[in-house]
């Protein structure tokens, strides 16, 4: 029986295609498991989210045909909310609030994003910063309403600093929270291979920071809502927070649950692109953990 060098490199070839073969085919084959059950997952979501839906509108007919007279019921409201639809205003109350979130969010998160994880790897910039850092995160962003008509000359960059404010503490915190959260074994090998300071920022104090960094943004984002709209009620001429506050002085309340709804499917929105960017950058995460 031959055994040559060549026979033995043939086996070998044979046995490598088979075993690749094989892996290939499991591979598939938990993909294609995996793929279905996300697909089962959705479609049982999607069902759900319907059947509460209309379990909502439901029980907010019988609340305005009950306990609540002054409530306006599903069909006034959608008969309204086309109408006010229809009006350009509208669209300008929608575009003022989009504006002044984004601008206030964007500004927060570039400067907070750097100063958080600088606080969690530099103990010195921590110390010098994390007295002032804590004693205006405690204040409420509507309480520097006052402050902001005053410093600023015009009203729109009051409520955009107003909307920033909301923003940048908790952006801030969750990247020092990330930063923190790294092994300092990771830090202590970079140094000992010789690793500069910018190689260690962005090989492994940024992606490790990534996960905190995209819970604050999501958790800067629904607070910036928030505060645009408290901001607008109470200074604002354009806005939906104004068209809300505006419309129930004028007792046109159908208005004001559409303006509520704007904020929310809004909110939603801007909520489903940072999850977007996050599944993107974080994917590697996802086959970590799976």
């Amino acid at each position: 029986m031959s055994n040559s060098p060549q026979d033995r490199q043939s086996k070998e070839n044979i046995v490598t295609s088979h075993m690749r073969a094989s892996v290939k085919a499991r591979y598939e084959e938990v993909y294609l498991k995996r793929s279905q059950e996300q697909k089962r997952l959705k479609r049982s979501q999607v069902i759900t989210g319907i059947l509460g839906g209309v379990a909502f509108v439901i029980f907010w007919h019988i609340c305005s045909q009950t306990i609540m007279s002054k409530l306006p019921s599903p069909w006034d409201t959608l008969v309204q909310s086309i109408k006010t639809v229809m009006d350009p205003w509208y669209y300008k109350s929608v575009y003022h609030s989009l504006f002044r979130v984004l601008l206030g969010f964007c500004t927060a998160s570039a400067i907070a994003i750097p100063l958080g994880l600088t606080m969690g790897w530099n103990r010195i910039v921590r110390d010098l910063t994390m007295p002032g850092f804590e004693l205006f995160r405690s204040v409420p962003p509507v309480a520097w309403v006052p402050l902001s008509i005053i410093i600023f000359a015009q009203m729109e960059y009051s409520i955009v600093f107003i909307t920033f404010t909301g923003a940048f503490f908790v952006v801030a915190l969750n990247a020092k929270l990330g930063a923190e959260s790294i092994d300092q074994s990771l830090f202590r090998a970079a140094w000992c291979l010789g690793a500069n300071p910018r190689q260690v920022f962005r090989h492994i104090l940024l992606p490790g920071s990534l996960p905190s960094i995209f819970m604050g943004l999501a958790l800067g984002m629904g607070i910036a809502w928030q505060t645009v709209v408290a901001a607008e009620m109470i200074a604002g001429q354009y806005g939906l927070g104004y068209l809300a506050w505006e419309s129930y002085s004028l007792i046109r309340f159908p208005e004001v649950i559409l303006a509520m709804a704007s904020i929310g499917v809004l909110g939603y929105v801007c909520s489903a692109i940072l999850r977007g960017i996050a599944n993107k950058y974080l994917a590697w995460r996802k086959v970590y953990t799976a």
